[in-house]
């Protein structure tokens, strides 16, 4: 008698790659994030979100190829930009912001270009795309619009678990825009602030900053 196979479109059986990153498992990872990317466009079609996207590219970093990285998070900007994504908890601005800390970490102009071709869009938009506030805010500080203290107010009455996360993005974001003068001294200090990343979250900026402190610490 054939093994039952699992049914892929019950949410509850579906890979989650978080379980795989913190098990260190990063092929694991890179598969099930592919999974869920084409379960998600299978059910949604134009309508899917940018997360597992922007994930398959966050394991792509964590393995080392950063170039395929950034690549990944450019063609999700691209596809933000035409409107490909209807949905995302952070307004569709992610992939601009991962491509953003790409072309600081590996110097390349051409994303810069294109990650801030996507917050032109998305900064102009008469109404803000729910979800988008916190990301506007990142956005603005990296174009170096505001100060960090405005990005820091904005979760200051927040509960302790969104604080925590805002708080751990905006110190990554203050170490891009250290990094970027030049100041690697201060992109470590910033980033000492951050603490444990929760386990089983789709926490981005933390898996990098866990992964880049160690460059630091070779270096």
């Amino acid at each position: 008698m054939s093994k039952r196979r699992p049914n892929m479109w019950d949410t509850s059986q579906r890979p989650y790659p978080p379980d795989a990153i913190d098990a260190g498992d990063l092929r694991t990872a890179l598969g099930a994030f592919a999974t869920r990317e084409l379960l998600d466009y299978g059910a949604h079609g134009r309508c899917h979100s940018d997360v597992w996207v922007c994930g398959f590219g966050v394991t792509l970093w964590l393995m080392g190829d950063t170039d395929g990285a950034a690549k990944i998070w450019s063609k999700a900007c691209a596809e933000a930009l035409r409107g490909k994504f209807k949905y995302s908890s952070t307004g569709t601005f992610q992939p601009g912001l991962l491509l953003w800390f790409a072309s600081v970490w590996l110097k390349k102009k051409a994303w810069r270009e294109e990650a801030n071709a996507l917050f032109e869009k998305l900064l102009k938009k008469r109404q803000p795309v729910m979800g988008a506030d916190f990301s506007i805010l990142l956005a603005k500080f990296l174009r170096r619009e505001i100060d960090l203290s405005l990005v820091q107010a904005s979760y200051s009455d927040e509960s302790p678990q969104i604080a925590a996360h805002g708080e751990a993005k905006s110190w990554f974001y203050a170490g891009v825009q250290t990094f970027e003068d030049g100041k690697l001294d201060e992109t470590r200090q910033l980033w000492a602030n951050v603490k444990d990343r929760p386990k089983q979250t789709l926490f981005y900026e933390h898996y990098l900053i866990e992964h880049e402190k160690k460059r630091f610490t070779e270096s």
